[in-house]
């Protein structure tokens, strides 16, 4: 009687420990693959929705820029401050030197494939935020096949 006792004692300890023992909440780790699939546009860009510091932003991907930038319109959605007097020549573009801002990111996520502290820089005058070469530099692969992009990551990213 008393080992059985002793038994249903230890056991019922147990439980009320794994009950009351802390864990952490870790939000679930993306897949080992993750692979993303994009359309191509009827103006024959690639465009995707992408989190930017938790907000909804449109952008298009550009395999040629070398910025990550987006529109101050964009920028004063997801809670950036942006000043005119911190623009400053940021790049040469295809019609002469680019003026911004350049600010830190808390993330960027587009379909699972995420990048934590990411640099951006906020064009003014732009129409379009553009996902460039620093998000895009972290895939694993970019195929852009019979009208459609697919970007790969292993997890690693």
């Amino acid at each position: 009687m008393i080992e059985k006792l002793a038994i249903a004692g230890t056991i019922g300890a147990g439980v009320a420990i794994g009950l009351l023992w802390p864990t952490a909440r870790h939000p679930a780790a993306p897949s080992a693959n993750t692979e993303l699939v994009i359309a191509r546009s009827s103006d024959h860009h690639y465009y995707a929705d992408a989190k930017v510091n938790g907000h909804l932003v449109h952008f298009m991907i550009d395999t040629g820029a070398s910025e990550t930038a987006l529109t101050e319109e964009d920028a004063k959605e997801v809670g950036l401050a942006i000043d005119p007097k911190n623009y400053e020549v940021v790049g040469d573009g295809a019609s002469g030197m680019v003026r911004g801002q350049y600010v830190q990111l808390k993330s960027i996520d587009i379909g699972g494939i995420r990048q934590d502290e990411a640099r951006a820089v906020v064009v003014p005058g732009a129409t379009v935020s553009l996902l460039g070469q620093p998000f895009l530099e972290k895939i694993d692969e970019i195929i852009i096949r019979q009208g459609e992009m697919r970007l790969k990551t292993n997890g690693r990213s």
